[in-house]
């Protein structure tokens, strides 16, 4: 092995065992899905979720098309925290 990918398989070691002193733990809001979508609405489930304090929430959606994100789709990580959260 090359010194060049030594030192590359080093720092990806480095950051994968790296971690947060200080975590923030996300906040999670399930939500009224009636009160804020409208009565005859199929909307099963409403989260707002916040990664962090002061970031923009992510709302998730729960409905005839499943989980997912009103700006991303489907595939935001935030989804999974929601689904999780309703769950519990």
């Amino acid at each position: 092995m090359t010194r060049a990918k030594q030192k590359a398989q080093a720092a990806e070691t480095a950051r994968a065992a790296q971690f947060d002193l200080f975590p923030v733990k996300p906040l999670i809001e399930p939500l009224d899905a009636r009160a804020i979508v409208g009565p005859r609405s199929a909307v099963e489930h409403l989260v707002r979720v916040r990664m962090r304090p002061n970031d923009v929430p992510h709302l998730i959606f729960h409905d005839r098309h499943g989980w997912y994100c009103e700006e991303h789709g489907p595939s935001c990580h935030t989804v999974a925290l929601a689904r999780a959260e309703v769950n519990a």
